[in-house]
């Protein structure tokens, strides 16, 4: 990557006209794969090894003619297979200039490297390249977004001191709406911890902060891919071998929180209904997407302006400025939660397709909600269909696409593409843990009234947990041979098989673990996931979701050198990124989460109390603390009657 800062400082405009342009210019490697290509993938990256090595050795000989693709060869782009070489240039000079000269170079390379089947193409775009200062100018939506970010703390300041100071309960009324910002209220019930009860699920804030974890950890290995590590092209084999299988099977993690997420809302709805004729599904929709939008649309702003003119450095467009224009341009179809079908290769907020296929379901969950809640037996049988058919998605897109299950580091782009958008977006494809989730929720809410009855001995007990363990140790350690491509051939039977069922297994795991906690038949496990900082760190869960990519993206940017990729490297990241998401996750839940809610409990005013027609389920006198109010990532309010 060379000297950045040496390159960009160079020179001078008053005494040479000119200072320093540093560029990094991507060497794409197109995979030409001839039919009659026999040679294995270490002998074609041994090949490609040995034609990097002559451009070495050239010096400044005859330029031999670029071999061209022929027409019986598929050109492929490997995930792994941007090259990246620094070039310090004049700031006169400008990128086409560079991208050319590169290019009649490579020209002494790519003739030993046509035997193996590679060839390489110079990419250099105007935004590969810096100079000194920051990335761009501040703009008027920049100081918009940093005047809001101004304004709410001014607000936190505010409500803060007025909270403190004001005794009376007169008097606070007068200024409730202020109050909503005070920063000792929201701690307070921020680190509130409730009492166990019977509608306190104190194990889910255990599951969920450990699947935000597993989240972070996928994301800090994902985007170690655009990022120069010299021995970046270990990572295929890396991702075959069984002790990387924790990693690979990250995805999992979100599966795990639609599963809590279904769970939850069903429950809670059900609660809700109970005795009642009627349900005000306008409530419902607002509801949720005031509960989730004001944070969104924060981060996106900032995202979108001023965390571009942070700092600079070689990575810094490829990493900040790129998702910084995915936000400018396409910020509309985030907030209305339809950019996994819009723009579902070009989204705001790389992480935001979660929220996308989060939000649809629960915009669609009274489709399944109202025959559980009025036509119990149909609601069931309707249920049902709903998962058979959640399994045949992906099966079939699967098969007829010929999608690899799951996704591989060592797929060409154009198949990452494919999968990304018809299979790992789609909310058709992603349905299987939220029904799950509902029906679960729907027996919870059973066994809660004492209409269905939970009563195990306790070798049904060990014999429940030693399956759950079975199905999702299979689940995670069945990609190993899926993954390794070089021994184990792709079958898309085998494939789509996997891709249809194995969030099935993964479901009834998951589940298993979820009703044997809250039912008193968890254990040690139940003790570990109910621990009482898991309490207040499940609240934050939705902060540290939103913010942990943006402090990754500004940890590559930042970049100067090249390093050396272990796992012990990726992991330690991790904790970084979790330390400073956490931070700035709590930061977002007092200035804007906190206050949102607050706002929104006191314009709906007291829930109206009507008479049950049976006896209602027991409730907590204290925070529910257990996502049932805001399912999934959404930290819970203080209310016992959710909305």
């Amino acid at each position: 990557m060379g000297n950045f800062d040496e390159c960009v400082a160079s020179g001078s405009v008053e005494e040479q006209g000119f200072t320093g342009r540093y560029a990094l210019p991507a060497l794409d490697m197109q995979t030409v794969v001839k039919p009659a290509n026999s040679m294995t993938r270490e002998a074609r990256l041994a090949q490609l090894h040995k034609g990097l090595m002559a451009v070495a050795a050239a010096g400044r000989g005859a330029i031999p003619e670029t071999p061209r693709v022929t027409d019986n060869a598929t050109v492929e782009y490997s995930t792994l297979a941007a090259l990246r070489i620094s070039v310090c240039v004049p700031s006169t000079c400008q990128a086409a200039v560079v991208e050319a000269a590169l290019a009649r170079a490579l020209a002494v390379v790519n003739a030993p490297l046509s035997a193996a089947g590679f060839h390489l193409e110079v990419r250099l775009p105007e935004r590969y390249t810096n100079v000194a200062g920051p990335w761009r100018k501040a703009g008027p939506g920049d100081y918009v977004v940093i005047a809001l970010c101004v304004i709410l703390i001014l607000l936190v300041i505010l409500g803060t001191t007025i909270d403190l100071t004001l005794v009376a309960k007169h008097s606070r009324q007068k200024v409730g709406m202020l109050l909503a910002f005070s920063a000792y209220t929201n701690g307070k019930r921020l680190l509130t911890i409730a009492p166990p009860s019977d509608s306190n699920f104190t194990c889910i804030n255990g599951i969920r902060f450990l699947s935000a974890m597993w989240v972070v950890l996928g994301h800090r290995y994902i985007n170690a891919l655009a990022v120069p590590y010299m021995n970046l092209i270990v990572m295929p084999k890396r991702v075959t071998d069984p002790s990387a299988m924790m990693i690979a099977s990250a995805p999992l993690s979100v599966d795990t929180f639609f599963l809590v997420g279904g769970m939850v809302n069903c429950y809670a709805f059900l609660k809700t209904v109970q005795g009642k004729r009627s349900f005000n599904f306008i409530m419902y929709y607002v509801h949720r997407y005031v509960r989730l939008t004001p944070a969104f649309a924060l981060m996106i702003g900032i995202t979108a302006t001023w965390i571009a003119i942070l700092g600079n450095g070689p990575l810094w467009y490829q990493v900040v400025g790129d998702a910084s224009d995915s936000c400018i341009r396409n910020w509309w179809s985030a907030l209305l939660y339809v950019a996994n079908y819009a723009t579902p290769t070009d989204q705001c907020m790389m992480q935001s397709w979660y929220l996308m296929v989060d939000m649809q379901l629960h915009w669609l969950s009274p489709l399944l909600l109202i025959p559980l809640w009025k036509f119990p037996v149909v609601g069931l049988a309707w249920g049902g269909l709903l998962f058979v058919l959640s399994c045949l998605s992906p099966f079939l897109i699967t098969y007829f696409y010929e999608l690899p299950a799951p996704m591989s580091t060592d797929i060409s782009m154009d198949a990452q593409h494919v999968f990304l958008e018809q299979m790992y977006y789609p909310t058709h494809t992603r349905a299987t843990a939220y029904i799950m989730g509902t029906m679960v929720g729907y027996a919870l809410y059973k066994i809660k009234t004492g209409k269905l009855t939970w009563r195990l001995s306790s070798a049904q007990v060990t014999l429940g947990w030693l399956a759950s363990t079975a199905l999702c140790l299979t689940v995670i350690f069945g990609e190993q041979p899926l993954l390794d491509h070089e021994n184990h051939p792709y079958n898309v039977w085998e494939a789509s098989f996997y891709s249809g069922f194995h969030r099935v297994a993964w479901s009834i795991g998951i589940a298993w673990i979820v009703l044997a906690c809250i039912m008193g038949n968890g254990g040690p496990i139940n003790a570990f996931l109910s621990w009482t900082p898991f309490c207040v760190l499940g609240r934050l869960t939705y902060g540290i979701y939103l913010t942990h990519a943006a402090v990754q993206m500004v940890d590559h940017g930042l970049m100067r050198s090249s390093e050396y990729y272990t796992d012990f490297k990726m992991v330690e990241g991790m904790l970084g990124d979790l330390v400073l998401a956490t931070f700035f996750g709590t930061c977002l839940c007092l200035t804007m989460e906190s206050p949102i809610m607050a706002i929104e409990k006191a314009l709906r005013g007291p829930p109206r109390r009507e008479r049950p027609s049976s006896p209602p389920p027991p409730q907590s006198e204290g925070k529910s603390g257990n996502g049932i109010d805001n399912p999934t990532f959404v930290p819970p309010e203080p209310s016992r009657t959710p909305a």
